[in-house]
């Protein structure tokens, strides 16, 4: 979480490669090994104004692409998902770590309130 004087910037950065093979894709963890919370239970629980998520070119050394994402339309996306089925697409993922995440594919996002507020591809 990056905090400035007047916002909270949500941030996750994903390793090399998965740019490529997950373009139009973001995750967030929903289980720690750590007790610590989680970064959906913190996009729920509206400790974000903003979510930056990029992908880490393979040099290490910059940004493959990235994007700015509202943590509110994350929320409602989920509670409307859960009472009457609306479109985005998303599912679980279990890792062999103890951890696991939600995947969500911007592509199926409401354009109105927008998921995505800015957007780069570099890859």
């Amino acid at each position: 979480m990056l905090d400035a004087t007047d916002m909270r910037i949500a941030a996750r950065m994903r390793r090399p490669g998965y740019a490529e093979c997950f373009p139009d894709q973001f995750i967030t963890r929903t289980e720690s090994r750590f007790a610590s919370e989680t970064e959906l239970a913190k996009t729920v629980n509206s400790k974000g104004d903003w979510m930056f998520y990029g992908h880490a070119l393979r040099s290490k050394h910059g940004l493959a692409s990235w994007c700015l994402l509202e943590p509110r339309v994350i929320s409602a996306s989920l509670i409307r998902k859960t009472l009457n089925g609306y479109p985005i697409r998303w599912g679980d993922k279990r890792n062999a770590d103890g951890t696991a995440f939600k995947w969500f594919d911007i592509r199926s996002s409401p354009k109105d309130p927008p998921l995505v507020v800015a957007r780069s591809h570099m890859v």
